[in-house]
């Protein structure tokens, strides 16, 4: 059987996310959930590991949405006058400028990660929301915090692709250079952390959840342990971020349903965790 890692995002950004998690892994397809630390439903992260014994639980590292765990004033460069993170875009930006000192990343990282022990016990893997690791310098400080604490895997960014169509010249050519780099940058980070053999990436062109694309294009790559990321919310509309999009819904539904899991393991998916890397 072709084993794949299903994994949901973003545990602990509010209750309307963590419950469409929570039915994802009762159905036994959600099979890894990560844990963001400065959200508000935090509390519900508390017993994953008893209510879940059998999945990966992450630590899900945000340095771009919200507000820190560390005082602003301990990390001055990492945040803006109000003393929230820098979206995604400025923060690489930053970094890259030099504006960003790498000790103020690592200090609220480690915070992150006290607060990840003392609530839900040690990580299985790491990954980061909205992938501000994948920043070469910023890599680095991510690294030495996992390193430090001995998380042994990580997620990849080789990739399986379900909707690359009608793409255009510079954006195939784009995707080329991309998947290049990638091959070669997470082939030498294999060398520090397990991880899967490859992630299904998006073009937002068609979703994930239309029909059999997905298990179409993980049964053509033919390879074990590749990762499927879901993002599932059970209302488009959270208290604490507005707007989440539809496409939450949609994964709810898809991730907690019985008929869709059953018709990928009549197909011969068997659904893993990190442990089984």
């Amino acid at each position: 059987m072709q084993k794949i890692i299903v994994t949901a995002d973003d545990y602990g950004m509010c209750e309307e996310v963590d419950r469409a998690i929570d039915a994802g892994i009762q159905n036994g397809f959600v099979t890894t959930t990560n844990v963001m630390l400065n959200m508000d439903t935090l509390r519900n992260a508390a017993d994953l590991r008893q209510r879940f014994p059998h999945i990966s639980v992450g630590i899900h590292w945000n340095v771009t949405t919200g507000r820190p765990i560390c005082k602003p004033h301990e990390i001055p460069t990492l945040v803006d006058a109000d003393g929230a993170f820098w979206p995604i875009k400025t923060f690489k930006k930053r970094y890259s400028e030099g504006k960003i000192a790498p000790a103020d990343l690592e200090r609220e990282l480690e915070a992150q990660y006290a607060l990840f022990e003392k609530t839900v016990g040690r990580a299985d893997y790491w990954n980061t929301h909205e992938n501000s690791s994948l920043h070469l310098e910023a890599f680095r400080v991510f690294k030495k915090v996992a390193c430090r604490h001995g998380i042994p895997a990580t997620r990849t960014f080789q990739r399986v692709y379900f909707d690359k169509m009608n793409l255009g010249w510079k954006s195939e050519l784009r995707e080329f250079a991309v998947r290049c780099f990638f091959e070669v940058w997470f082939t030498d980070i294999r060398r520090t952390f397990r991880m899967p053999r490859a992630r299904v990436v998006s073009f937002d062109k068609i979703s994930k959840t239309e029909g059999d694309v997905l298990l179409n294009a993980i049964k053509k790559d033919g390879r074990d342990d590749i990762e499927v990321v879901f993002h599932p919310a059970l209302t488009a509309d959270s208290p604490y971020f507005g707007n989440i999009s539809g496409e939450r819904v949609r994964e709810y539904a898809f991730v907690s349903s019985p008929e869709v899991r059953q018709k990928y393991m009549d197909n011969g998916i068997r659904f893993v965790s990190y442990e089984e890397l």
